[in-house]
């Protein structure tokens, strides 16, 4: 296809977005819309022609003679005269409304203008428009009201992942299954992600993939084009979406007539090597005898068919049905679920190395980057220990707290038994049941001391976009969550990731019992995994024996209260039995509130709460007034996390090619650097009249002015376009700027401020550049730091001798103030996950100065090789290669004294990261080269 090929065929293909309302809607109802005009031309032009036949003998058949004209007037005459007038003014509106109707269908361009028709034209495109706009909405009303049409997602943009494992050989047995054998199993039910299809609908697209056509988002409706921009890669491909779904019934009853024609949701076939796009699964209920009594709640499934925490099989078939929802429809709502994460994540790579993610990490990444909302999570820690602190000085216990809302604007905490007396600036409401904290009222220096609701868990969010959380302290027993097993599964696998990571919470210790293996990976010390409750049982019952009778709500504001209350909890991935099942209720059951607490998935007799998990996701339990869209973790995101949070050890000792030994001291393999895709010197970038800055904190320079409003937006924009030299579609660029999606009309605004911003060079060009293609890039005038980084750290490979190679580490390491993006603002660059380059980029800057190090020693300059250590260390201060490069270097500048003092500066900098020893090869270091501070070294670290 050439390129005018191409841009034709983005232009009038589904491609294109509603920008106007009348854009692109007509073909959609050509033939109401035809109908309609014809209607309105009958309804308004037909009167006024019988008007005129009434008001005169006969219509005009010839032009008036002379006579005629310049005899004397009356009433005869007048009337022709107007019959004339009235004639001419309907066929000209009969023209602007030919002229509108047919620039309306063919969706290009501003209809041409019908000369001395300017009043009459207005009014033909008004009433065009109108037909236009009431056939649209009563065909997508027919869509979404239709009996059968799967809810989705509000989020705006799909995120890719590669298929579950063991989905399409699940998918295959159940096809291949009997029809006989099937009925005598039992029901059968259809499933799309978390959506059960109709009986109808789910066997004829049982083991396909299908896309759910998306609900309109302002003005941004759901085109082929860029579904098959956002599944298959290329939005050319709209047309193999179409000959798949042609002439197929739609749930609404519609039909896919036209390349522009679809619904909100409809369900679209798609082809085999679509990405982020589920499969049509089924699922066999077991026909199981009529109980005698209907039970009050669908009961757990037995033992022998619930899945097993350590199988490392492919999934169920039900398993594979929900482990397939993507991570940002479940992870995206989570804000206070993604917080805990992604903070645990972010301390972890401060101090350590972390592994290589697979797509699926890096998807789950960005989720938890998209979804996280570090200013509720900031609220909620905040106001609580300002409320204990208020208690601690007034020395009052702490209310009883049973569940809390939180939303941008405050905090809630709901109460039993109320307590009117709310101290300030807290605020009272419903007879005390309710106690109020506006966000603007939180005080930070009062913000100190323990946390008074470690147990406070959050459970999702309701349909105000509240995040609501219960106290599973105020249960006073177990906490059961029953309904659909493998929703109620994720949702307790959900609130242990929680527990063990969340910010209200010291000192708490969870215990996971037949939860995923990946929550064993989880950093500091919460959570810890048992093989069965029975293992953990005895322990909590004496901690519950040991503790004083004392309330656990005053227990909290006295000195003592950071100690002498360690909440600890148990979830429960499946429901125990028999006396198991009554020791579990008799440990965690007590007349008060206790810091001892358990969660079971499944029935449990005697368990104090219920939380009713929907097949939809929604949890709900009416006597406390929940009902929320849940947090949910599944099996696949558990073990994604398990990537994330996996350290790897350094590089191994490098060795001699040719004898095998280590090549010399402190010598260490090295990372790959590979030539960036446009090759920059220190000297491009100094002249580049438009610098992007992404090494450290984010930053453009430019000569054109940006308002300070839109600076961040823009600049994350163009930091994008600077790390994928190579373009990315709009839409792609649009997805990772607004993940929650965005209209046409919002998007290329930003684009022509980005424009403009940029300016232009000699020639007139525009440094963003816009392809016919609709892909968008930066100019050749724009030059990045970290390409002129990479090219100087490739260059130095080849160097021809050792003082070269030296002086492009040290021109590469002045340049780098900081790794790839590590200053940035919260909530933005989520998708930098998905570029890979925050970890490349620390490894290839320690190399540099690791290599650099070694290259001063080789010169015989130990003060250069300690500086540059040092500088190192500012990019990477937990290090410990290169702490252990600036011992060695200290050592011949300073000797022992000087080492001691930076094993000194190691074991501070490790204690405020949460590290708590040094590793066996820095101890080694630190003994070699001062023997005697070798024992003060590690007591230190």
């Amino acid at each position: 296809m050439n390129e005018t090929e191409l841009r034709s065929d983005r232009e009038t293909g589904p491609g294109r977005f509603l920008q106007a309302d009348v854009e692109q809607r007509p073909r959609r109802v050509a033939s109401s819309v035809l109908s309609a005009v014809l209607l309105l031309l009958l309804v308004v032009g037909v009167p006024a022609g019988l008007l005129a036949l009434d008001a005169a003998p006969a219509i005009p058949r010839s032009l008036p003679s002379l006579d005629a004209l310049t005899g004397t007037i009356g009433v005869e005459q007048l009337l022709a005269v107007l019959v004339w007038i009235v004639w001419l003014a309907w066929l000209q509106f009969t023209i602007c409304t030919a002229v509108e109707l047919r620039s309306a269908l063919s969706g290009v361009g501003l209809p041409a203008r019908v000369p001395l028709a300017g009043p009459s034209q207005r009014l033909a495109r008004t009433l065009v428009v109108s037909v236009l706009l009431l056939a649209t909405a009563a065909g997508q009303a027919s869509a979404a009201v239709a009996p059968h049409s799967p809810a989705h997602s509000d989020v705006g943009v799909a995120i890719s992942a590669p298929a579950v494992a063991g989905e399409v050989a699940a998918v295959a047995a159940v096809t291949e299954a009997p029809a006989e054998a099937e009925a005598a199993q039992g029901e059968t039910t259809y499933w799309l992600g978390d959506v059960q299809l109709s009986p109808e609908e789910g066997a004829e697209l049982l083991g396909q993939r299908v896309y759910v056509v998306k609900v309109p988002d302002g003005r941004y409706h759901d085109n082929l084009w860029d579904i098959a921009e956002r599944t298959l890669g290329d939005g050319r491909r709209y047309s193999e979406v179409f000959e798949l779904n042609k002439g197929r019934d739609q749930p609404d009853g519609h039909e896919l007539t036209l390349e522009r024609l679809i619904y909100p949701n409809w369900l679209l076939v798609m082809p085999e090597d679509a990405t982020g796009v589920e499969r049509v699964t089924a699922v066999v209920t077991p026909v199981a005898p009529a109980p005698e009594a209907p039970a009050p709640v669908a009961p757990a499934p037995p033992a022998e068919h619930a899945p097993a925490a350590d199988d490392a099989q492919a999934p169920p078939v039900a398993d594979a049905v929900h482990a397939s929802t993507s991570s940002t429809a479940l992870l995206v709502g989570g804000g206070l679920l993604a917080v805990g994460l992604l903070a645990a994540l972010d301390r972890l790579r401060r101090r350590h190395r972390t592994g290589e993610p697979s797509d699926d990490a890096v998807e789950l990444e960005v989720a938890l980057r998209v979804g996280a909302d570090p200013r509720r999570a900031l609220l909620l820690d905040r106001g609580l220990r300002q409320l204990a602190a208020a208690h601690r000085e007034a020395g009052r216990p702490l209310p009883g707290v049973v569940a809390a809302v939180v939303s941008d604007d405050a905090l809630e905490l709901r109460l039993s038994p109320s307590t009117p007396g709310a101290p300030a600036p807290w605020q009272a409401a419903a007879d005390g049941s309710t106690w109020r904290l506006a966000a603007d009222d939180v005080d930070a220096a009062q913000a100190g001391g323990p946390a008074p609701f470690p147990g406070l868990v959050s459970l999702g969010r309701d349909t105000q976009g509240r995040d609501v959380l219960l106290d599973l302290e105020s249960a006073q027993g177990p906490v059961s969550v029953v309904g659909d097993p493998q929703v109620a599964r994720e949702v307790a696998t959900a609130l242990a990731a929680e527990l063990a990571t969340n910010r209200w919470s010291d000192g708490l210790r969870v215990t996971g019992v037949d939860l995923p293996d990946g929550l064993d990976a989880l950093p500091g010390g919460r959570y810890a995994r048992a093989a069965s409750a029975s293992d953990v049982l005895d322990r909590l019952d004496g901690r519950r024996a040991g503790t004083h009778d004392g309330d656990v709500l005053s227990g909290r504001v006295r000195p003592d209260g950071a100690t002498a209350w360690v909440p600890e909890y148990l979830v429960l991935g499946a429901a125990p039995t028999g006396a198991l099942a009554e020791q579990v209720v008799a440990v965690a059951t007590t007349d008060r509130r206790s810091p001892l607490g358990v969660v079971c998935v499944g029935d449990l007799p005697g368990a104090r709460w219920q939380l009713v998990a929907q097949p939809d996701g929604r949890l709900v339990a009416r006597l406390l007034g929940v009902d929320v869209q849940s947090n949910r973790l599944t099996s696949r995101q558990v073990a994604a996390l398990g990537e994330l949070f996996t350290e790897v050890p350094e590089p191994a000792p490098a060795l001699d090619a040719r004898h095998g030994a280590v090549a010399h001291e402190g010598a260490v393999d090295r990372p790959d650097v590979a030539a960036p895709l446009r090759p920059r010197t220190p000297a491009d970038l100094a002249a580049a009249p438009v610098r992007v800055l992404v090494l450290g904190e984010p930053r453009v320079e430019s000569p054109g002015v940006v308002e300070e409003s839109r600076r961040a937006l823009l600049t994350e924009l163009v930091v994008f376009l600077a790390l994928h030299p190579e373009g990315v579609h709009a839409n792609v660029l649009a997805a990772a700027l607004w993940p929650g999606g965005v209209t046409a009309e919002v998007r290329e605004g930003t684009l022509e401020r980005a424009v403009r911003w940029l300016g232009t060079d000699a020639t007139g060009r525009p440094r963003l550049l816009r392809g016919a293609d609709g892909r968008v890039a930066l100019g050749p005038e724009v030059v990045v730091d970290w390409d002129v980084v990479t090219t100087l750290l490739a260059r130095s490979r080849g160097a021809a001798s050792p003082q070269a190679e030296r002086a492009d580490l040290a021109a590469a390491l002045d340049l780098a103030s900081g790794t790839v993006l590590s200053v940035r603002p919260p909530g933005r660059y989520a998708w930098l996950a998905r570029v890979r380059l925050e970890r490349a980029s620390r490894a290839l800057l320690v190399d540099a100065v690791h290599r650099l190090v070694l290259l001063c020693h080789h010169d015989d300059d130990p003060g250069a090789a300690q500086a540059a250590a040092w500088a190192g260390l500012r990019l990477a201060p937990t290090e410990e290669l290169l702490w252990r490069d600036l011992m060695r270097a200290a050592s011949l500048v300073g000797g022992p004294d000087a080492v001691r003092q930076a094993a000194g500066d190691l074991a501070a900098t490790l204690r405020a990261a949460g590290v708590h020893a040094m590793s066996p090869a820095t101890l080694a270091v630190v003994e070699d080269l001062a023997p005697q501070s070798s024992e003060a070294g590690g007591a230190g670290a």
